[in-house]
């Protein structure tokens, strides 16, 4: 008898998970759902079961094993563990009916696994001793927000006092439907009920409003306590509004800043704009290839760069002209 045991790897980042990492953490979980074919019959083997990473393997309660005489085994999955009820979930279809959601930062992370499935192999038939291999696709979209000063200000301290994206959907459901094979992501379906506003923070609820960054550099890749306005922000999909669709609740973004010369005069600024305005080109037109809003399992960073156009002067003198050289006389009798 050999017992059913399960391996993962995951596409992108994940919630506890250092950024670039593909392995899950102790403290991570999956339910499982699962039905093997015996000829004409199916039955259900896992409804919902709670699989936990552990060192090195992943366990479950009441072991299952392979059934010589099944001729396949189909596995879906959700992480984490709880965050879909097993009453929502159809065993030998994987379809998820619509389950509500809130978005609160980085600690919201849902994982749908791609269907897997299993046959024996040789002769006679047998099932491998292998784990099965789950591969876990991010349904959410993950959001980073990044700050930088123009290199015209390289002599100049920029402070970020206060950031936020407002009118964010965070509130909703999502289900998925039944039938995937190779991508549960073209399955997934989101619907919006809610709407919230994150500041400045590091996308796990530490605010950070109103700190003063005074370092901020003129390259996102260099490491600084300016880079990162909002990290790792774990969010629903969503389409950006506009206002030119007569749409109040446009996601926007709002910043307030100082600039200190080297005079130490202090100029303090504030802005607001439409989400709907970045585009893939990093330059000063904000028209280019413009972004239409977050898809499931893409991470999005988006960069600001502060620049100032300083208020100059220039002078000129010219001559002065009268129009009558003879000058203006009042006659007094």
């Amino acid at each position: 008898s050999v017992p059913i045991g399960f391996g993962t790897w995951t596409e992108t980042l994940t919630k506890a998970r250092a950024q670039g990492s593909s392995t899950f953490g102790s403290d991570d979980t999956f339910d499982v759902y699962a039905y093997k074919v015996n000829g004409s019959t199916i039955k259900v083997v896992f409804n919902g079961d709670v699989v936990t990473y552990g060192t090195p393997t992943w366990t479950y309660t009441n072991t299952r094993y392979w059934d010589p005489s099944a001729t396949s085994y189909t596995f879906y999955a959700v992480s984490p563990s709880g965050v879909v009820s097993s009453s929502d979930v159809t065993p030998t279809t994987g379809a998820i009916a619509a389950t509500n959601v809130t978005f609160n930062g980085n600690n919201s992370d849902i994982l749908v696994a791609d269907q897997k499935n299993v046959t024996p192999t040789g002769s006679p038939a047998t099932y491998s001793t292998s784990p099965v291999e789950m591969q876990f696709k991010h349904i959410a979209s993950l959001v980073d927000f990044k700050v930088k000063k123009h290199s015209d200000l390289t002599s100049a301290t920029v402070a970020v006092t206060s950031f936020s994206i407002t009118n964010i959907d965070n509130t909703g459901s999502f289900s998925v439907a039944e039938g995937y094979t190779t991508d549960v992501l073209s399955s997934v379906t989101w619907n919006a009920t809610g709407r919230q506003t994150f500041t400045n923070n590091e996308g796990d609820g530490t605010a950070k409003h109103g700190v003063t960054e005074v370092t901020l550099p003129t390259n996102v890749t260099e490491t600084a306590s300016g880079d990162f306005l909002i990290n790792n922000l774990v969010i629903m999909p969503q389409t950006f509004r506009t206002a030119a669709n007569s749409d109040s609740n446009v996601q926007a973004v709002n910043i307030d800043y100082t600039i200190t010369d080297a005079a130490n005069n202090v100029g303090t600024y504030s802005t607001s704009f439409e989400l709907k305005t970045f585009d893939d080109v990093d330059d000063t037109d904000n028209e280019d290839t413009l972004i239409g809003g977050w898809e499931a399992g893409k991470h999005y960073t988006f960069v600001i760069t502060i620049n100032a156009n300083a208020i100059t002067f220039t002078g000129s003198v010219t001559p002065w002209t009268t129009t009558d050289t003879t000058g203006y006389h009042y006659l007094l009798n």
